[in-house]
């Protein structure tokens, strides 16, 4: 029996000395880091039943509570501590039990016990089944003097929610005593949602009815205030100030909305839990900020630029507009925001993630320009805030590079885009549809009447860039695969050297990753152009050779390998996307102009390679060279083009301090 458990237990089932009628529970133990989470049951269906009560966020920790009932069934099972418990049926916790299930106190089933224990707070939460082993009830218990605290506050919030708030739990029974505070809830069936999908309409109805009210009378500002005033009062009032005298809508506010406390059977049937934080007026946008952000930081563990994406992703979006505009903050959005990150920060203190939410607010305030002048750094200075962090080792340049390169194909996930459907675009867009048929069959025909050497894969890519940004990446993508097949195509019917599958099958994937690298990056930038509205552009890099060596390093390697590859192999095989790489590389870690160098080199060694080895006579006259010369580096220089662009307007790629590490 764990010496930890036990005294918990005991101050919950505890009744008179001795046990008038004894119930007996078996369980097992699962610890979290070496302290108590959850006791299960032994059986496999029940085990499964009671880690209804825990919810993994982490790819490992789903992983884990997928397999651990079946772990439970093995040999292995002895990993785990065995705990038997023997309750009193009397007990007030049990009998309150029985109510709720409408059964006698030795009826009781007992499907999982969750502990959790935060800082001085001591909480149970219970799970309670039917006769048929259906999750049907659970039951929060506060312990200790300050758990009992947090459970009667949150008991004395759902009280008070109007009827028929949507999103909400409902209180089903109570108890107050001094050794004991607890409240029951129906069980919600679902899992945490992954992203925000349908929220807008949840915290639509949130809002509240009455007239606009100031900022400054509201009771989560003024706690705000107090603790902020204390601890961090530069980057405070530099936010107050802007924020001074506005009016919001007040909304019914959580005050953690994240997934662990949310459940979700689809985007119209959700249940928020855990409101011991909650408030009837409280500021609006703040618990989507949190559903977001937390998220962000704690299960998927984003860079600050990514998290800032994701914020920027959301604040743009048409259905938070709309959000906004309806609450009244349309025109104060990112200094609420950088106040809902003082308010985590010294108001909620968090046992994870706080340096991540100071480093986020450092980052947005500085690229919002909404802080104070000593975290912000001097517009007026002709030289920017350095891109690349020096002292690095050749680990830590890698590392970074690697950052950058993901940055580049990186993809909301937190936030809902309804598109419409493609049926409906090509109804709006029958023409753009029209044209670009028409284009890609003449470029065909073009390419299967002259020379087999010739390339044609620019003129691919301007008709997939056209669609791309006409109406939208799907039908970019869509053209871009045929585009991808039907070159290598024209190639075989043509030439006899190139209809070998390996051949063509090779060629087809090399055309198809850079033709959807470009319609990505045109995307990209056409959702750019839609946010940031001709944003300055944050300045040019200041990378030095001597800060990027190992990455340069590294470049040179992949060019000579690629190289290598590229002469020793069947000269009908193509290579062009291959030699991208270096040029992207060198682009992000150093400059445009280093990436335009070299694309150049990139450019000669490719043609070069593919004249000499190729030992067909009708390739050796000069303009097939040439041609083919310039439609590579033409390839080479659009995409390093479309890629600079992207890294001067999006904020995963915008300068900040980096303190050297």
């Amino acid at each position: 029996m764990s010496k930890t458990v036990h005294p918990i237990l005991e101050a919950l089932f505890a009744g008179a000395e001795p046990s008038r009628q004894p119930v007996n529970f078996s369980w097992r133990l699962i610890r979290r880091k070496g302290r108590p989470l959850i006791l299960l049951p032994p059986g496999l269906a029940a085990a499964r039943t009671g880690l209804n009560l825990y919810s993994a966020q982490r790819w490992q920790a789903k992983l884990w509570r997928a397999l651990l009932p079946l772990i439970l069934q093995t040999p292995a099972a002895k990993l785990f501590e065995a705990t038997h418990f023997e309750a009193d049926a009397t007990s007030e916790i049990m009998q309150f039990m029985a109510r709720q299930m409408g059964t006698s106190g030795d009826a009781v089933s007992l499907a999982a016990i969750k502990f959790c224990e935060a800082r001085d707070r001591s909480r149970l939460v219970l799970l309670l089944c039917d006769e048929s082993g259906r999750p049907t009830c659970v039951i929060k218990a506060g312990l200790n003097a300050a758990g009992q605290k947090d459970t009667n506050q949150e008991a004395n919030f759902l009280e008070k929610l109007p009827a028929n708030t949507i999103g909400c739990i409902r209180m089903t029974g109570r108890i107050k005593h001094p050794g004991l505070s607890a409240f029951a809830t129906s069980y919600f069936p679902g899992e945490s949602p992954g992203n925000d999908v349908g929220m807008e309409h949840l915290f639509q109805a949130w809002l509240n009815t009455g007239s606009p009210v100031r900022l400054e009378s509201l009771p989560t500002w003024r706690e705000l205030d107090a603790a902020a005033t204390k601890a961090d009062p530069d980057n405070w009032q530099a936010v107050k100030k802007v924020l001074a005298g506005k009016t919001v809508r007040t909304t019914l506010y959580h005050g953690d909305f994240a997934p662990w406390n949310v459940r979700a059977v689809n985007s119209q049937n959700l249940r928020a839990f855990d409101w011991e934080r909650g408030q009837l007026e409280g500021i609006p946008g703040w618990d989507w900020f949190h559903f977001i952000i937390q998220t962000s930081i704690l299960p998927k563990r984003y860079s600050t630029e990514r998290v800032a994406a994701e914020v920027e992703q959301l604040l743009h979006s048409e259905r938070f507009k709309k959000y906004a505009a309806t609450a009244g903050i349309s025109d104060i959005v990112q200094p609420l925001l950088l106040a809902y990150l003082l308010n985590h920060r010294w108001v909620f203190k968090p046992m994870e993630g706080g340096r991540a939410t100071v480093a986020l607010f450092s980052f947005l305030s500085a690229h919002w320009q909404l802080a104070s002048a000593e975290t912000v750094p001097d517009a007026t200075s002709a030289r920017p805030t350095r891109f690349w962090p020096v002292d690095m080792t050749a680990i830590h340049q890698l590392r970074f590079a690697a950052e950058q390169w993901n940055n580049l194909f990186w993809e909301p996930d937190l936030n809902s885009s309804i598109k419409p459907s493609p049926h409906a675009q090509f109804r709006d867009h029958w023409p753009v549809v029209l044209i670009t048929m028409l284009l890609l069959t003449a470029i065909a025909t073009a390419q299967f009447h002259s020379n087999t050497h010739l390339m044609f894969l620019p003129f691919y890519i301007m008709v997939c860039a056209l669609i791309t940004w006409k109406i939208d990446r799907r039908w970019g993508a869509l053209v871009a695969t045929v585009a991808a097949v039907v070159g290598p195509l024209m190639m075989s019917l043509r030439e006899t050297g190139s209809r070998s599958l390996e051949i063509v099958l090779w060629n087809t994937l090399m055309r198809f990753i850079i033709l959807q690298m470009c319609v990505l990056f045109v995307d990209r930038i056409h959702l750019q152009k839609t946010f940031f509205r001709q944003r300055a552009a944050p300045g040019t890099y200041h990378a030095r050779l001597a800060d990027t060596w190992a990455v340069v390093l590294f470049s040179g390697i992949l060019f000579i390998a690629i190289t290598g590859f590229d002469i020793f192999t069947d000269p009908h095989l193509i290579f062009l996307p291959l030699y991208l790489f270096p040029c992207i590389i060198m682009t992000l870690v150093l400059s445009l102009r280093w990436g335009i160098a070299t694309t150049l080199l990139a450019t000669i060694a490719d043609t070069l390679i593919e004249y000499y080895t190729n030992k067909l006579e009708n390739y050796t006259i000069a303009e097939v060279f040439f041609w083919n010369f310039l439609m590579r580096w033409g390839v080479f220089l659009l995409v390093i083009l479309l890629l600079d662009r992207i890294r001067r307007e999006n904020i995963l790629f915008s300068q900040r301090k980096t303190n050297g590490n």
